[in-house]
């Protein structure tokens, strides 16, 4: 991740992909107060390919020692040292010239950490909250991994807000001003628009995952995660089959799924999580797969309705009752 040295700390200044320099609080992303710094005095910015610096002052902007030509932009390199306001004051380093990126600064140790377009907190072994990406109105979102309706334990975050999840803080840096990738093909798609196909073994230990639209194909590696995802296809399946309205197919009582998969709310709320980030790693950023386990009340249900489950090599049909039979 691009940064700069503080002449005065040890923590780097972190860089946005966009970055204004300058005296004015409120306005620029890193502020001087020494009185020869301008309102905004410099800004270094991501061309997309390299990382340019422009002297917008009155003072000016050294590099190198060399001025500087106002509102001209100046290509970084890896040590370079800058000054700014007069030539003579203190140096910020060039440490990093890497793309902008969205990073977790933790507020205790300072290191930070690359932020995946979902991620799971405190840690990947014992989660119990989210940050996501959500493309479709270009926000991120933490998300309480227990709670029975999403909107009860879901907010929105921004640049710079404080997330405090067990003993851990941190701040959200988003250096990445796109938020994520959006790739125009993709644009507005969500995962109920995709087919999800589940192949499950004959003794019902392993479930692979396939999910397609169109000429994109993804296939996903069998995970303890995925056996929920089934049961909650076959119940949707099940419902489909006997006619019920699309607004209520497929929807489970989490404590009847609970005993019935024989696992705790915790657990399963999990197993939810991780569902959502093998998907959500695995198809390009701008399609949203939060609606991928919806969630009302005290039930849930799978968010997809195009589904098929094989048994092996054979599609499994569901019966219209409660039982299941394969061809």
């Amino acid at each position: 991740m691009a940064c700069l040295q503080h002449p005065d700390r040890d923590q780097p200044v972190y860089l946005l992909a966009h970055h204004t320099i300058g005296r004015r609080a409120g306005a620029a992303d890193t502020r001087i107060t020494a009185p020869e710094i301008s309102g905004i005095h410099a800004s270094i910015q991501w061309s997309g390919c390299q990382w340019v610096i422009r002297d917008l002052s009155r003072n000016g902007t050294w590099v190198n020692g060399i001025q500087l030509i106002p509102a001209k932009n100046q290509p970084l390199g890896l040590g370079d040292e800058i000054c700014f306001g007069r030539a003579g004051n203190p140096v910020w380093k060039v440490e990093n010239l890497d793309p902008p990126e969205n990073l977790l600064l933790d507020l205790h140790s300072g290191e930070a950490q690359s932020l995946e377009s979902y991620h799971l907190l405190p840690d990947e072994h014992d989660p119990i909250a989210s940050l996501h990406f959500n493309p479709v109105n270009g926000v991120w979102i933490y998300e309480l991994l227990d709670g029975s309706d999403t909107r009860e334990t879901a907010r929105i975050v921004n640049h710079g807000s404080r997330i405090d999840c067990a003993r851990d803080s941190w701040e959200l840096f988003l250096g990445n001003s796109q938020g994520a990738t959006t790739e125009l093909a993709m644009k507005n798609l969500c995962i109920s628009d995709f087919r999800l196909r589940l192949t499950v073994s004959h003794h019902e230990e392993h479930v692979q995952l396939q999910l397609t639209k169109s000429d994109l194909t993804v296939d996903l590696a069998a995970r303890s995660h995925n056996y929920l995802l089934l049961y909650l296809a076959r119940a949707r399946i099940r419902d489909l089959n006997r006619g019920i309205d699309v607004p209520d197919q497929g929807r489970v009582a989490i404590d009847l799924a609970t005993r019935e998969l024989g696992i705790t709310v915790n657990h399963l709320n999990t197993q939810i999580f991780r569902a959502r980030k093998q998907i959500s790693n695995s198809l390009p950023d701008a399609i949203d797969t939060s609606s991928l386990v919806e969630r009302r009340s005290h039930e849930m249900r799978l968010g997809c309705n195009q589904l098929d489950i094989f048994k092996g090599s054979q599609k499994e049909i569901i019966e219209a009752s409660t039982e299941a039979a394969t061809e």
